[in-house]
Parts: structure tokens; sequence; C-alpha cells
């Protein structure tokens, strides 16, 4: 006997508003060392670059949409540029932190390390979805 389970799309939109509408974010670039993905905040924003046109990209969450073609309830995408100026930086992860959180959401880990010389652009696009 086969048993199968559904989420109502209803219930992949409640959860979703609860974890992410109208919280506020900080996408932003560090260098992560011996840090891992569950490292602390505090210790993650410490390794956060600095200096030379780095900026964190920071915002809230508007309220999303069912995408019945992905199967999934979508928050609308978290984008962030980081530009370089001066003497450029250098980074290897991408993290994206929600709310007062004592742990980020996620990281993504550059493999080979990212230099950004002056002038120099890097974006990021980050969908947050809740699915079954």
């Amino acid at each position: 006997m086969a048993v199968s389970v559904s989420i109502s799309t209803k219930e992949l939109e409640r959860q979703a508003k609860l974890a992410f509408e109208g919280k506020t974010y900080k996408l932003f670039l560090a260098v992560k060392g011996a840090l891992t993905v569950d490292s602390t905040r505090v210790n993650w924003e410490a390794a956060e670059i600095s200096g030379n046109g780095y900026a964190a990209a920071t915002g809230t969450i508007p309220a999303g949409s069912y995408s019945s073609g992905n199967g999934r309830y979508e928050m609308p995408a978290i984008s962030g540029t980081f530009t370089a100026s001066g003497a450029g930086f250098t980074y290897d992860t991408l993290c994206l932190a929600i709310d007062g959180s004592a742990y980020l959401h996620s990281i993504l880990v550059e493999s080979p390390t990212v230099t950004l010389a002056a002038g120099q652009s890097k974006s990021y696009t980050l969908t947050l979805a809740q699915d079954d």
C-alpha cells in the first residue's frame, strides 16, 4: 500500500509568511577562515569585509506568491551588487542574515576566492522559498 503526502499551497504560504515576510535581511560578504555554517551571526559579521567601496545589501522581505511551475511559495528575489573602489577587496563567502537571528540563514562559499579591483562589481540574486 502506497501512501502519499501533500501539503496545501495555503500551508506553504502560511509557513513562508511566518519565516520571511516583513523580516529584514542583510546580504554581506566575508572571509570564511575557520567559520562554518553553524558559526554564530556575530562571528560571521566579525569576518565581514570592509572598506574600498564595500557596503552590505539590506532591506525588508516583501510578500511572495505561489509558483505553480516550481511547486512552491516564493518570496521576491533578494539581490545585492557589490562594487569595489580604491584598492578593491577580496572575499570568499556570501552571507544571508534574516532579522535578529543568532545564526545565518545561509552561506554561499566561492571557490576560488573572488577579488574585485576598483570599478569592478559582482551581483548576486537569491530566492527564498517554502516547498514540500
